[in-house]
């Protein structure tokens, strides 16, 4: 119901603070490099309690490795390379809100939403049991490049 709502929000916030194409394209090669160097990556805020409990979540399932970038403590309070960064989130997943978690270079969607593709989200893989095989087949990727 307010996705449409903060994709345009999302998108505005970036036009006030003037992020230009080459902002854009900075932010999608730092979020292509981050997930594809790195088993687990997840993107938050620091005051957003969704963003914690995915944290706890990925701690329970013992994935101990993964990638916070966190883009600032709330989605206002958000400056032109954060923002950047929000809106190519938005691009490349069609998600808009965060927690955005990737594993194995794949978005997997945030806690509670799931993927463009129909993917379950953080929450319901870790219930599934998938979760913990998605994170230990993403470290076994990493171990097997390094041979």
């Amino acid at each position: 119901l307010l996705k449409p709502i903060f994709s345009y929000e999302n998108k505005i916030q970036a036009q006030v603070l003037d992020v230009e194409d080459a902002d854009a394209a900075s932010a999608r090669k730092e979020i292509e490099d981050a997930t594809s160097q790195n088993d687990v990556v997840i993107y938050t805020y620091g005051l957003s309690p969704f963003s914690s409990e995915a944290l706890g979540v990925l701690d329970e399932a013992g994935c101990s490795n993964y990638k916070k970038i966190e883009l600032g403590l709330e989605w206002f309070l958000l400056g032109k390379e954060a923002s950047a960064k929000r809106l190519e989130l938005l691009k490349m997943t069609g998600q808009s809100s965060l927690p955005h978690v990737f594993i194995g270079g794949k978005h997997i969607g945030g806690l509670f939403t799931g993927t463009a593709e129909g993917g379950p989200g953080l929450a319901a893989l870790k219930e599934s049991g998938e979760l913990q095989k998605m994170i230990e087949a993403a470290s076994s990727r990493e171990k097997e490049s390094d041979e």
